[in-house]
């Protein structure tokens, strides 16, 4: 089994160094990634040099930003490899399930923590349950808080302030609005954390139109956890011009004002290897007002973040069911879909329960 692993970062240098263990993992990046045991190939994955280089995998995993996840995909598709993406693209990834079923290849998009691990814990409640309403609530944080963001980025800079910038998708009585990200903000207070804030971001995404059991619940909702204060920083940070796509010119090159601010951000925000957590909440009520909750917690462990790990892992138990053949079907199959199939849910539960992340229910 020939797996490709496209883009060599935090969370795709775990998958590669994990998958590793099974089969031949080649990281395929536009920079030189040295991890032991695993291939790596210096490409441009935009290159005819990659359109052909890709035929020689049987599966690849898409761990490219955003704005290059849904072109990268499309070509995946195009040349009848089977995905597990973890982009987070803006486009809607649906668009493709055609495309997919024709070249009869199969995608588990948005196959991370949140979306991804969210998705089919959601399926699976959906399956078992009638629900009237579900809110997802997920972050990964630095322990040891450091103003004025106490916040450092377990991926791409990039990808958090397109999380911030992404109008989100809520459902409200039965409704699909367009809300700012940042808005509604809530506060609360967990044991052996402390405060925080949450506030919406647009995670929702399959959610809201990929099943029909799940896109009739009247009211979903995701929000993204920071510590206090977080939100009005990046709000003013948006209200000041900052994440514009105006050209300014700086160190004699002309970049917009978002690069520049991405360039800034990056480096008061990189996470290096400090104490870190990831912290998702899944809660949900019955027809009937019975209340169904899910927590999910990880820490840093080995060298690696609990966001890496839990994205990653995630990502790397949906890659085994579709090496082990458990993924009927072929096209886009939304990962609140496999929840629905008791066998699939508990396996990606127990898989990453091993790993030593924490998953509690009641």
């Amino acid at each position: 089994m020939e797996i490709a692993v496209l883009g060599g970062g935090m969370v795709g240098s775990l998958i590669a160094t994990e998958l590793s263990k099974d089969y031949h993992i080649t990281v395929i990046d536009n920079e030189p990634r040295n991890l032991e045991g695993v291939k790596s190939k210096i490409m441009d994955v935009n290159s005819e040099e990659f359109s052909i280089e890709i035929l020689n995998y049987n599966i690849a995993i898409n761990c490219l930003p955003g704005f290059m996840g849904f072109k990268i995909l499309k070509t995946l598709i195009d040349k009848e490899i089977s995905c597990i993406d973890i982009s987070f693209m803006p486009e809607n990834c649906l668009d493709l399930s055609g495309m997919a079923q024709t070249k009869n290849c199969i995608v588990v998009p948005d196959a991370g923590v949140a979306p991804g691990l969210s998705n089919l814990i959601i399926g699976n409640i959906v399956a078992n349950n009638d629900i009237k309403e579900i809110k997802i609530m997920v972050g990964g944080l630095p322990k040891k808080k450091k103003p004025p963001w106490n916040y450092k980025a377990p991926f791409s800079p990039i990808d958090v302030i397109e999380e911030y910038t992404r109008p989100a998708r809520i459902k409200v009585n039965g409704e699909i609005l367009v809300k700012e990200a940042l808005t509604d903000i809530q506060n609360f207070e967990v044991e052996n954390i402390g405060k925080l804030e949450a506030f919406l971001t647009d995670g929702l995404r399959t959610l809201l139109n990929s099943d029909q059991k799940i896109s009739s619940i009247p009211n979903l909702s995701e929000y993204t956890i920071r510590y206090p204060g977080h939100a009005d920083l990046i709000k003013k940070l948006i209200k000041d011009g900052n994440f514009s796509n105006d050209i300014i010119q700086y160190k004699n090159k002309k970049i917009t004002k978002k690069e520049r601010t991405c360039m800034k951000l990056f480096k008061e925000w990189r996470l290096n290897n400090e104490d870190e957590f990831t912290f998702m909440i899944i809660l949900a009520t019955t027809k009937t007002g019975e209340d169904i909750s899910y927590t999910v917690y990880d820490e840093r462990t080995n060298g690696w973040s609990s966001m890496s790990r839990t994205t990653g892992l995630t990502a790397c138990a949906f890659t085994k069911l579709l090496v082990n053949k458990k993924i009927s079907g072929n096209g886009i199959q939304c990962p609140e879909k496999l929840g629905q199939i008791e066998s699939n849910y508990h396996f990606v539960l127990d898989y990453l329960k091993e790993k030593g992340i924490s998953i509690q229910s009641n």
